[in-house]
């Protein structure tokens, strides 16, 4: 995988994660409320902003591990 590529695949997946996060937001905000009530202090866009942070950084998370497995070593031991 080139460099291009990955930079390319991280970005798509995080837009694509983000964009998803936004529609989900009203969804999520109810389900992540009756959870933890305290969150109720926040803004609405505070909430948002942290779903949308935290569902992008999981993709980017995924994206970077999978990139370090797949990526052959360039340096040998002799």
């Amino acid at each position: 995988m080139g460099r291009l590529s990955a930079i390319l695949g991280v970005w798509f997946g995080g837009f694509f994660l983000g964009f998803v996060a936004f529609l989900s937001y009203p969804l999520l905000t109810g389900a992540i409320l009756a959870f933890i009530p305290w969150l109720l202090q926040l803004g609405p866009q505070v909430i948002g902003a942290m779903v949308a942070g935290v569902a992008t950084s999981f993709v980017t998370l995924v994206v970077v591990i999978i990139w370090a497995y797949g990526s052959k070593s360039r340096t040998t031991m002799s």
